[in-house]
């Protein structure tokens, strides 16, 4: 079992704690059924008051359980607001101790123990419910409480094959506690513990499993949700695009026209300026339109077409106010791999995420572009990985800004300097290509941010030039 696993365990539901008090009421009234019957109905001599104190004690055990899960059942469903300590935060989110559930099934074991004494010891057939102990504790416990459950029979199965209390039906059984040990008694004992280990191992396998399923399948979920208001906010942004861009290219025009009119009027320098700002903001919204309809998938839809890495890195630089802080490192075999994509889409996405790092670094310093490929042996020609490692000079991220970054509307920068939208964009178009996107501490001291792309050329044989 490795590590990874073991994480994988929880602790139990109070529903789980509701059932295992069912299952032993159940237990219960089966062994007063059977003791009831052997007595009256097969007239065989019983310790009836001791049998009888020891199921006393199950059903006190199992009644203080009933009433604990019952409690935190009812104040799961109502606690609400803050959580002053630990045991309402258990409260809250309906969990139930595996220490208490484990001593719990640890009195069970004890117990049967006990009637079997009563009873016959290990001629009994009833000595196999000891699987049934194992078998709970395998499926909610965790792993080492299973083994201490099963060591724990396997020590009660080897106490009755020595001490017992005699019953006449069961004297000439070769695993009454006064027979011989032979062959009998040590096979039988080394298959009972092989059962116990074996029934141990594969049941707590299945329920980690089981548990790991769940986790994942948890995960997918809320990553389904997760896409689904990613594509609702997209497509949000398209549509604003879109209907901003009709009253902005009107506001343009009027004031392209206002600028030729001043021309021919004596204007003061002034109003000039203002109506030359008032064209350079609109460039900026026109510009900031751009990037909204490409990120949700407008120029991701762009026809496909061949294009090699080097084409890409240019496309993504040479509109770049200061490409000159940025330093390409890349060699020639590399900016010559081809692969079948979007170019505008990933160059303006890529370039995103080199303008925030020119953003987080001071002008004295550059942001270096890394590229490098993976997958280009002979062996995988139908497809590679593109590697784009972008690291700036700034001051890093906190764990916060770490945990939040590419959330929409979410931004470290001044007032009317970001939107908060543009790594949210660019992860849009990045996943769409089905890449990842990801951020961490580098070496620097500064942002380390890795584009990994994978890339498949077309069956036409689109491959090295």
């Amino acid at each position: 079992m490795s590590p990874t696993r073991m994480h994988v365990f929880a602790e139990p539901h109070v529903s789980t704690a509701i059932w295992l008090t069912q299952l032993r009421w159940i237990a219960i009234a089966g062994q007063l059924l059977v003791i009831g019957y052997v007595w009256f109905v097969l007239s065989i001599p019983l310790p009836i008051l001791e049998l009888l104190v020891l199921v006393t004690g199950t059903a006190v055990t199992n009644t203080v359980l009933w009433f604990w899960a019952s409690r935190l059942r009812r104040a799961s469903r109502r606690t609400e607001g803050s959580m002053s300590n630990l045991a309402n935060a258990r409260q809250a989110d309906g969990t139930i101790g595996s220490r208490g559930i484990g001593m719990l099934i640890g009195i069970d074991v004890v117990t049967l123990t006990a009637l079997l004494y009563f009873s016959g010891g290990a001629a009994n057939p009833f000595i196999f419910f000891y699987f049934a102990n194992i078998a709970i504790a395998g499926m909610i416990l965790p792993w080492a409480w299973a083994w201490w459950i099963a060591l724990a029979s396997i020590f009660g199965g080897a106490f009755l094959l020595n001490r017992a209390c005699t019953l006449e039906v069961f004297s000439r059984s070769p695993l009454a506690h006064d027979a011989v040990w032979g062959e009998t008694k040590y096979a039988f004992l080394v298959a009972f513990a092989t059962c116990c280990c074996v029934l141990t191992y594969f049941v707590s396998m299945l329920a980690m499993e089981l548990r790991q399923r769940e986790v994942q399948l948890a995960d997918v979920e809320k990553e389904k949700e997760r896409s689904q208001r990613l594509e609702a906010l997209a497509t949000l942004a398209a549509g604003a695009g879109h209907e901003l861009a009709s009253p902005l290219s009107t506001i343009a025009v009027v004031a392209k026209e206002l600028s030729r009119s001043l021309e021919k009027t004596d204007a003061s320098p002034s109003v000039r300026r203002d109506v030359e700002l008032i064209r350079e903001e609109l460039n900026r919204c026109r510009e900031i339109l751009h990037r909204m309809k490409s990120g949700a998938g407008e120029a991701a839809a762009e026809h496909l077409h061949p294009v090699s890495l080097a084409e890409i890195v240019r496309e993504t630089v040479q509109p770049m106010r200061e490409q000159q802080r940025v330093e390409i490192q890349m060699e020639n075999a590399v900016g010559d791999r081809m692969g079948v994509l979007p170019k505008q889409a990933l160059s303006q996405a890529i370039r995103n995420l080199l303008q925030n790092g020119l953003d987080a670094s001071s002008p004295a310093h550059r942001v270096v572009l890394n590229v490098s490929v993976d997958g280009l042996s002979s062996t995988n020609r139908s497809g590679e990985v593109w590697q784009l490692r972008i690291i700036d000079q700034g001051s890093g991220m906190s764990e916060e800004v770490q945990r939040r970054v590419g959330e929409p509307f979410f931004t470290t920068k001044e007032v009317g300097q970001g939107m908060g939208l543009g790594v949210f964009l660019t992860r849009n178009v990045i996943r769409g290509l089905g890449g990842e996107l990801s951020f961490e501490q580098a070496e620097s001291g500064g942002t380390l941010c890795r584009v990994t792309l994978p890339v498949f050329q077309n069956r036409s044989g689109v491959g090295r030039r």
